[in-house]
């Protein structure tokens, strides 16, 4: 009997590279040609929010490698682009270590650089990689099997435009929210600490926040106003930003409902090899915090079914969720902006938007 386990996880590699990414774009090539005159250290350079983003994912890779050690898992599940199989396949025929595995990986997303910034990439993201390869191992040795199950590179693209559209609806409606709520309140907490990576980048968008104070004395006080005398202003202010988001949304979680399918058949496919061979006694699936609802009450209906020798086992990720609460605002405050939105409208919720597909942000 296997047992296997959901975790979710901001991949500790994908926020590095989203962060050299995005202070990269700002350099022109003569700065370039003098951070590689001396190449180390160079987050010292990076501006303050990306910092903290970078001491966060630091602790939330920690605790992920706890969890790890605790179950000791055989196999485990990447979520990495099913197109990388030549890579998954040299990994498991153990032609490649775990370093050079990382290593590689990221080589593929370089190639969009010029030279001397493809140059500086490579040694900073070699050097986070040189510190932190046990994603894909257990404290005393390498899995039997790493599995990619992510979205192919086609499929991916195609959603990307609707990603970042309700990323965009979604700050539009904020900010006109927050600036007619300012005409009535005054808040105490201001918001901090703010930076995001595009979709477009990378395998996943990255977004840090602390906001969560913030956000919270906003959302409460005006849930109060729409309840009482300023309802008829904030819906007569608000109802354009808050139809344009609610169609984002929508289409947000159509797309998020096709590609749940995509993720649960890629799995449901790694499972039939795991199962043919012998010897994994714990697989772990390590999943973008915003599949993990919905793979948690997909396989847990359906393991018992299709793969009898495989139980769903639970793991409190409870630490690990408050270490990734910064870079879960954004879903967070999405999720929530929709139900106000709704009530701005004077819509009810369709049933479809109420399953666990729809969930973005894990619930602790």
């Amino acid at each position: 009997m296997s047992r296997l386990f959901i975790i979710p996880s901001i991949n500790i590699f994908e926020v590095h590279d989203s962060v050299v990414r995005d202070w990269l774009t700002k350099l022109d090539e003569a700065a370039i040609h003098r951070y590689l005159e001396n190449p180390f250290k160079l987050e010292r350079y990076f501006d303050e929010s990306a910092r903290h983003a970078l001491i966060c994912v630091e602790k939330v890779h920690k605790e992920l490698l706890n969890i790890l050690d605790i179950i000791d898992p055989h196999a485990v599940f990447l979520d990495i682009s099913t197109d990388l199989s030549e890579l998954e396949n040299r990994y498991n025929k153990r032609l490649i270590s775990p370093h050079k595995f990382w290593e590689e990986y990221y080589e593929t997303v370089s190639i969009d650089m010029n030279e001397p910034a493809r140059t500086l990439y490579r040694i900073y993201i070699t050097q986070v990689i040189e510190k932190n390869t046990r994603l894909i191992e257990s404290k005393d040795r390498l899995p039997l099997s790493t599995i990619f199950y992510g979205m192919d590179k086609r499929s991916r693209e195609e959603i990307i435009p609707v990603y970042e559209e309700v990323f965009e609806k979604d700050g539009d409606f904020l900010l006109q929210a927050a600036r007619a709520a300012n005409e009535i309140i005054n808040f105490r907490e201001k918001p901090k600490h703010l930076w995001y990576s595009s979709k477009k980048t990378r395998q996943m968008a990255i977004s840090y926040e602390e906001t969560n104070k913030f956000y919270d004395e906003f959302l409460n006080r005006l849930k109060r106003l729409l309840e009482f005398k300023a309802r008829d202003y904030f819906v007569k202010s608000l109802k354009n930003k808050a139809g344009e988001f609610a169609v984002a949304y929508e289409k947000f979680l159509d797309n998020k409902m096709i590609e749940n399918e995509m993720i649960y058949s890629n799995i449901i496919e790694g499972l039939k090899i795991l199962t043919s061979q012998s010897g994994n006694s714990s697989i772990a699936i390590i999943c973008d915090p915003i599949n993990i609802a919905v793979l948690l009450d997909l396989l847990g209906k359906n393991m018992g079914a299709k793969f009898p020798g495989i139980t769903v086992e639970t793991i409190d990720v409870n630490a690990l969720l408050n270490e990734m609460k910064p870079f879960l605002q954004k879903n967070r405050i999405m999720q929530s902006n929709y139900d106000i939105a709704l009530n701005i409208l004077g819509r009810e919720k369709p049933k479809k938007y109420t399953t666990s597909g729809s969930v973005i942000v894990p619930l602790s």
